[in-house]
């Protein structure tokens, strides 16, 4: 198989899109899983099935989802950075607390961008990722971050934006990036 059908396979494997060719007609079945799949993770609707987007997100929503995500993580003791974008992943607020390290602004940034522009909680491929999908570290130059603290801002059933926090483990990001979604969510 030459390399550009590899990548586009790839490509194809991690959007979920099967690819039938006569060459993989002829292999033999993958052998079956001798572990049981991981549990699905609860995540908003906006993650798991792509909601249209709607007008970006105003800078009164996006200080609220940024001020109630910077207040969760004080409530913790975290020092983190907080970026909110539109729909475009340009930023409408940022924030940074004292003593986050200092690449927790690009990487927040990159969190939120990945999820604006894919419609999707960084979560998904930071799954991916876990679960022996690395094919999705080829999507990293087209606004795919693979870790957890990406998630897309919803409002009236439309994606408004998103909210990328980085300065603390994934799983910590990511609870202090959905404090911000939710408070964005109540208007």
């Amino acid at each position: 198989m030459n390399p550009i059908t590899s990548v586009i396979r790839a490509t194809l494997l991690v959007l979920g899109v099967g690819m039938a060719s006569p060459s993989i007609a002829q292999q033999a079945p993958a052998a079956a899983p001798t572990t049981a799949p991981a549990a699905p993770v609860a995540a908003p609707i906006a993650q798991t099935l792509p909601l249209p987007y709607g007008q970006d997100i105003s800078l009164e929503s996006a200080n609220r989802a940024m001020n109630a995500a910077l207040e969760h993580a004080r409530s913790k003791a975290w020092n983190v950075s907080v970026v909110v974008v539109d729909t475009a992943g340009q930023v409408v607020a940022l924030n940074r607390i004292d003593h986050a390290h200092k690449a927790s602004v690009a990487f927040a940034t990159a969190k939120a961008n990945s999820a604006a522009m894919t419609k999707r909680s960084t979560k998904i491929f930071s799954d991916q990722l876990a679960g022996g999908r690395n094919a999705v570290l080829g999507f990293v130059d087209l606004h795919v971050h693979v870790a957890e603290g990406g998630e897309v801002i919803v409002q009236n059933g439309r994606i408004v934006g998103a909210i990328g926090v980085a300065g603390v483990t994934q799983e910590q990001d990511r609870e202090t990036a959905l404090a911000g979604v939710n408070a964005a969510a109540m208007r």
